[in-house]
């Protein structure tokens, strides 16, 4: 009991004395169901085969703005009496003419520690960035030009020292993570773009730095005076020591089926949050950012996401649970 109320208290004092600063892209809203978009020690968390994808449209109503897609397969396996998980990652987060593209390979290790379990994550692959020229608007510019891209023009050193297709660069990426989990509460901690690397595009006048980014998540399921419902309240915040970000959310899940539930991203938006098991194995979940920001004046953003999970071995015993977490 003092071992749970230790780490919780740590996580949350963590959140206390956070503020926003800056979003970070990609970002998922519903990353409490969807964990191994941050942490690889999640892979096979719940010891069952997955496949799942993630759609957002961020800011909708604003021409470029960032879209951001995630599809994962994940399987458990063991080796021997240990227990691992691997999983394949395909990434895409396209932001007006850049699109970033990764694909990675996950693995976790799973072992018992106290009254719960360590999981020990590891990724790596590669990352893709495109600067796409040939999406360049070039007919505004004028002062009193009413359409076209008024930001480009003609004599743009940097739009004119590209290929007519535009450039790209690949890099390696690696990402680690660390998972506790208990029947009812969770403490992750990883690092995505351990490398750091810098994109060479070829163009003395563009070069971009990827930073190390570090999230911390956590979560802790709470029973209610009616067995059905339960209350989930969770957080994650994530830095490049640059800029940071932090987010509280709490979900309230009915007969383990239907879910709902609010965050706040502080500084940036209200996101409201609904997902359902639809049948047995099949969970989709929808979230809609209300912005707080400067950005009120957009159509928010959207973000859907659609997962099919089962046991390894086909038997009339092995029942579906929630491959979430908790």
């Amino acid at each position: 009991m003092r071992e749970r109320q230790y780490i919780l208290v740590v996580f949350f004092l963590c959140i206390s004395i956070l503020s926003s600063k800056a979003q970070m892209s990609p970002q998922f809203s519903q990353y409490m169901e969807v964990p191994t978009t941050t942490n690889p020690a999640a892979v096979a968390e719940e010891e069952m085969i997955s496949v799942f994808g993630v759609y957002r449209r961020q800011w909708a109503g604003f021409s470029g703005g960032p879209q951001d897609v995630f599809f994962s397969m994940t399987a458990p396996f063991k080796v021997g009496d240990t227990k691992h998980g691997a999983g394949l990652v395909f990434s895409s987060d396209e932001i007006g003419l850049f699109k970033n593209q990764s694909v990675l390979l996950q693995y976790s290790y799973k072992t018992k520690l106290w009254s719960g379990r360590l999981s020990l994550g590891l990724g790596v692959g590669f990352l893709n960035h495109t600067f796409d020229k040939e999406d360049v608007d070039l007919t505004g510019g004028g002062e009193k030009v009413l359409s076209g891209d008024d930001f480009h023009k003609e004599s743009d050193p940097f739009v004119s020292s590209f290929t007519a297709e535009g450039n790209s660069d690949v890099l390696f990426d690696a990402s680690f993570g660390v998972l506790y989990a208990q029947n009812c509460y969770y403490i992750g901690l990883s690092a995505l773009h351990l490398n750091s690397g810098t994109i060479d595009l070829g163009n003395e006048l563009y070069g971009m730095y990827v930073p190390r980014t570090i999230y911390l998540t956590g979560g802790y399921n709470f029973s209610t005076s009616n067995p059905l419902i339960t209350l989930t309240p969770s957080s994650l915040i994530k830095t490049d020591f640059c800029s940071w970000q932090a987010e509280v959310s709490g979900i309230l899940e009915y007969s383990k089926r239907v879910r709902g539930g609010i965050s706040y991203r502080f500084g940036d938006a209200f996101v409201f949050i609904f997902g359902m098991d639809v049948i047995s194995g099949l969970q989709v979940g929808y979230s809609y950012d209300l912005p707080t920001s400067k950005l009120i004046r957009s159509g928010g953003s959207h973000e859907v996401y659609l997962r099919y999970s089962f046991k390894p071995q086909f038997t009339k015993k092995n029942k579906y649970k929630s491959d979430r977490i908790l």
